[in-house]
């Protein structure tokens, strides 16, 4: 059983950022498990880029008339390309 407190803390979260999609504390627990697994796994490598240079990344590409949807769609573009 979970700690009453981490049930709220997750129900304060889902209610404050609904733009994630959302919608009850077990859909959010399950995915958070399926993520966790994901990451314990190996298989990806997480890079950490603060949040204002991701967003002003995905501006850039944004603007740029470039092919690419978003800074995910660039980065793992050139990460492909070079590989």
């Amino acid at each position: 059983m979970l700690p009453p407190e981490l049930l709220t803390q997750t129900q304060n979260f889902i209610e404050e950022n609904k733009h994630l999609g959302y919608t009850t504390k077990e859909e959010f627990v399950r995915d958070a498990i399926r993520f966790r697994l994901t990451w314990l796994k190996g298989d990806n490598e997480c890079i950490e880029i603060p949040r204002e240079q991701y967003e002003k990344l995905n501006e850039a590409v944004k603007e740029m008339d470039t092919p690419f949807n978003d800074a995910d769609h660039f980065i793992n573009s050139q990460i492909n390309e070079i590989l």
